[in-house]
C-alpha cells in the first residue's frame, strides 16, 4: 500500500503544471539553442563555398602569372610586352597606325525631350 502512495505522489509531483512549465522551458531553450547552430553552420558553409571560390580564383590567377613569368624570361617575350606597351618600333621599321572612319563609327542619338518631359524627368 506505500508502494502505491509514493508512486502516486511521485505522478502528482511530476504531472503538475509547474514541473511541465519547467520541462516545456527547457525545451524552448534547447531548440533556440539548436537553431542558432544549425544558422551558424549556413553561415559557415556560404563563407566556406565562397573561400573556395576565391581560391580558385587565384590558382587560376597563379597560373596565368606563371606563364607571363615564363614567357617574359625569354628575348621574345620581352620584345613583345615592350611593342605592346610602348608601341616602340626597331630601327628600321615602320609603324603603321590605323585610324577608324568616323562614317562607320556608331551614331550617338540624342533624345529632344519636351519641355513637359523634362518636368517629369525632374521627379525621376
Amino acid at each position: 500500500m506505500r508502494d502505491f502512495q509514493r508512486k502516486r505522489k511521485i505522478r502528482k509531483v511530476l504531472y503538475s503544471t509547474w514541473v511541465l512549465f519547467v520541462i516545456l522551458l527547457l525545451l524552448v531553450l534547447v531548440s533556440k539553442a539548436t537553431w542558432g547552430l544549425y544558422a551558424k553552420e549556413r553561415e559557415s558553409q556560404k563563407n566556406l563555398d565562397k573561400v573556395a571560390a576565391e581560391l580558385s580564383e587565384l590558382r587560376l590567377r597563379e597560373a596565368r602569372l606563371r606563364t607571363d613569368i615564363d614567357r617574359l624570361q625569354t628575348t621574345e617575350g620581352i620584345e613583345t610586352e615592350i611593342r605592346e606597351q610602348f608601341q616602340v618600333a626597331k630601327p628600321g621599321e615602320r609603324m603603321v597606325v590605323l585610324v577608324s572612319d568616323r562614317k562607320n563609327a556608331p551614331k550617338q542619338k540624342v533624345e529632344e525631350r519636351s519641355l513637359v518631359g523634362k518636368f517629369f524627368d525632374l521627379f525621376r
